[in-house]
């Protein structure tokens, strides 16, 4: 999704809220069943230690959903690079 528009390019466009809801709605479903990692779980083990970070990173993870961040960040200038954005700002 372009980090110039994001959603704001419908609501420019004056489209009704029903529907900027439902093409936020299909890009979160394409983005879930697509690409959102879902190899990042981390395996537990005998260590109580490793459990206890296990048990914070997955919350971490669970919490913190990349696409509705990105979402809620505001849109970037028109004229910025945007392959370069990519580069710079993407979530590993």
């Amino acid at each position: 999704m372009d980090p110039r528009l994001k959603l704001q390019y419908y609501r420019d466009n004056k489209w009704k809220s029903v529907y900027i809801s439902q093409v936020k709605a299909e890009v979160t479903e394409i983005w879930n069943n697509t690409y959102k990692n879902s190899n990042l779980d981390i395996e537990s083990s005998d260590n109580a230690d490793d459990d206890l970070l296990s048990y914070v990173f997955k919350n971490r993870r669970t919490e913190n959903d990349e696409l509705a961040s990105y979402l809620k960040e505001p849109v970037i200038p028109n004229k910025t690079d945007v392959l370069l954005w990519w580069k710079v700002n993407i979530i590993n």
